[in-house]
């Protein structure tokens, strides 16, 4: 009965130390409402750089997308836009809309057609279209790639909304509830 014994502690006791670690490891690899933004550094069409340090105070909705996605949550968008735009200066003032393009694939024969993209699109939305060249938002943020994600940060630099996919009416109406919420906290 000893050995028995003996056995089933060998076999617990990396289970348990593994079990210990698992909380430690699902939050250090999975970014979720709760946890704070890693930084991050992009740049625009145009050469103007943007770091998550540069935004510190201000709640950021942000699309995170792939070339190919930009278009898949275009409703959501539009919607966000009009919202935004509705709301008082004193509102304005604290929010950023951020639009991110992955531009990892882009290699030095096509990078300036790439910024040009960049800056069209710019006007197109009416603020600023950000790139991340290097991809390393995306990895950090563990965006999806190839589709459209979605995140909310608020002024403390904490994710309060993640989502990738499509984002469909009842999830509009969360994002700009969770907006005015997140804006009129102290």
């Amino acid at each position: 009965m000893g050995k028995n014994i003996k056995k089933i502690k060998i076999f617990v006791m990396p289970v348990l130390f593994f079990a210990l670690l698992m909380p430690q490891i699902s939050i250090a690899n999975d970014l979720r409402p709760g946890i704070q933004a890693p930084f991050f550094d992009l740049k625009s069409g145009s050469g103007e750089q943007l770091t998550r340090d540069d935004i510190t105070g201000k709640v950021i909705i942000l699309f995170y997308e792939t070339k190919g996605a930009k278009e898949k949550n275009r409703k959501a968008k539009d919607e966000l836009n009009i919202f935004y735009n509705q709301q008082e200066e004193w509102v304005k003032e604290f929010v950023m809309r951020l639009a991110i393009i992955n531009c990892s694939s882009a290699v030095w024969p096509i990078t300036g057609i790439w910024r040009s993209k960049l800056r069209e699109n710019s006007i197109k939305e009416g603020l600023t279209v950000y790139g991340d060249w290097d991809g390393g938002m995306g990895s950090d943020y563990k965006m999806k790639d190839e589709d459209s994600n979605v995140m909310l940060i608020d002024k403390k630099g904490m994710i309060r909304y993640a989502k990738s996919g499509m984002i469909d009416n009842s999830e509009i109406s969360k994002i700009k509830k969770l907006l005015i919420d997140v804006v009129s906290e102290k």
